[in-house]
């Protein structure tokens, strides 16, 4: 069973860049499943109670009592119930490029679950809103701050849960430094976008992933050019730069010198 706020469209919602489509509460019920080939739609919704399955992007997600999860537009939709603790969620359907832009602002556009984040008090005002304001035009403008205060929230949230997230990406570069490693492979291998991993990694250590990475590989070079009979183009070879051209540019641009310079 649903309670579902019917949100009827406008002369301009095609040209509105935030357009809430649905909202409503999903009550316990074992037989609770959607599925959308390619849905147009973002989908945010709040587990209340009980637990469930999410799948999207070829990934499944197991949803329990307190989480939120984000589906996007583009993507295959598809959700159900636990038969033994069917969820209890709050939800609302939206579309238009605000959905996107906010989620890639802040960093979470790449994520799908977030355990643990209590939005349903947001749901509950958007609700209170829809009941007492039917009709009322401004209810996408409205709808669409709510949907910004539920990014930020779950941006803040997610962050705090990974303080130790820093310190396992600069383990995984550190003894993984001789191969083919940059920072889109580190944010896909940790589950976030690279701007909001270098955003953590930055406030730990001070520099962006990507300068992380290319010090190292850079410190190593150094390292190798001083203590071993290796030729610079098989310490470009190992470190795995394009080639000793650009290798030799960028060990000068870091340190102010050309490897044979430090070599001599």
């Amino acid at each position: 069973m649903e309670k579902i706020f019917l949100i009827p469209p406008s002369d301009m919602s095609d040209k509105l860049p935030f357009i809430l489509t649905l909202a409503g509460i999903t009550y316990p019920d074992a037989e609770y499943k959607i599925y959308r080939e390619c849905s147009e739609l973002y989908v945010i919704e709040y587990v209340e109670k009980g637990a469930g399955t999410v799948i999207c992007g070829g990934e499944s997600y197991r949803i329990e009592k307190g989480d939120v999860y984000i589906l996007p537009a583009g993507f295959e939709h598809r959700y159900y119930s636990d038969k033994k603790e069917p969820w209890k969620k709050k939800w609302m359907n939206v579309s238009g490029e605000l959905c996107e832009r906010l989620t890639e602002i802040y960093g979470i556009d790449k994520r799908v679950h977030f355990p643990k984040t209590d939005i349903g008090g947001l749901f509950d005002e958007l609700f209170d809103y829809l009941a007492k304001h039917p009709a009322d035009n401004e209810r996408n403008s409205y709808s669409a701050i709510i949907f910004h205060r539920m990014i930020q929230r779950l941006a803040e949230n997610s962050e705090k849960k990974h303080t130790g997230t820093a310190q396992n990406v600069k383990s995984f570069i550190d003894c993984n430094i001789y191969r083919k490693i940059n920072a889109e492979l580190v944010a896909e291998k940790f589950r976030f976008s690279v701007s909001q991993l270098s955003r953590l990694f930055k406030r730990e250590y001070g520099v962006t992933v990507y300068n992380y990475i290319l010090e190292q590989k850079i410190a190593t070079a150094e390292k190798l050019l001083q203590n071993s009979s290796l030729t610079v183009k098989q310490i470009a070879d190992m470190l795995n730069f394009t080639d000793e051209h650009y290798f030799c540019n960028i060990f000068k641009k870091k340190r102010g010198v050309t490897p044979g310079r430090i070599r001599k």
